[in-house]
């Protein structure tokens, strides 16, 4: 249902900045109402039919749609398809952090670290590529790629949990105990979701570290 609030939200953005509506934004409406009720084959009709159709949505914006249906379907390489034809017609932040999570959904690490990295070309100022480029290297055991990104990260959206969370593993990776345990506390300050799991990992990572002593 959020998802589809999103719709609305950006469907009434577009009428209101409108002087009347075209033919094809009851296309679009149908398309919207199907998704939100889960119908994901009718909105993608609906969505593909608006395209040759005249609405106040550009295409890049009915792709995104048509991405967002087809990723919630799991059907990730065709979502990464229809997500590059919006990127095509408009360059777009948010547009490469989600082609990054879908790429990483089906392990095409490369391309994911690509559309981050182009994301945060666009925008230096938004912490989200950052992070999830970072989380991406740490998910490689690269601390060294990783710990810089998430420091960013961190310095542009210090309330966010899994943000600092991170921050502590790629810490205790690169041996700063004392940063690690610094980020670790304020990731349970900010409640973070499963901090047992990165509370783990950090452990895993300082027994390791004795071992090899």
């Amino acid at each position: 249902m959020k998802r589809f609030f999103l719709f609305a939200a950006i469907l009434y953005v577009v009428l209101a900045a409108t002087s009347c509506a075209k033919a094809g934004d009851n296309t679009v409406r149908q398309a919207m109402q199907a998704y939100g009720s889960g119908q994901y084959e009718t909105a993608l009709q609906f969505f593909t039919q608006a395209l040759n159709e005249d609405t106040n949505y550009s295409d890049e914006i009915l792709y995104t749609f048509i991405a967002n249906v087809y990723a919630n379907q799991g059907e990730y390489e065709k979502a990464i398809e229809a997500q590059k034809k919006s990127l095509e017609l408009r360059a777009d932040y948010r547009g490469y952090v989600t082609l990054g999570m879908l790429c990483h959904l089906i392990k095409n690490d490369e391309d994911s670290a690509k559309a981050y990295r182009n994301a945060i070309a666009l925008d230096e100022k938004k912490g989200e590529a950052y992070a999830s480029l970072g989380a991406l290297y740490l998910g490689q055991e690269n601390a060294k790629e990783a710990l810089p990104l998430l420091e960013k990260a961190g310095e542009l959206e210090p309330n966010i949990a899994v943000i600092q969370a991170n921050l502590a593993v790629a810490y205790a990776m690169s041996g700063d105990r004392e940063k690690s345990d610094e980020a670790l506390f304020r990731a349970r300050e900010l409640k973070c979701e499963n901090i047992e799991q990165f509370e783990d990992k950090i452990e895993e990572i300082s027994a390791q570290a004795e071992k090899s002593r």
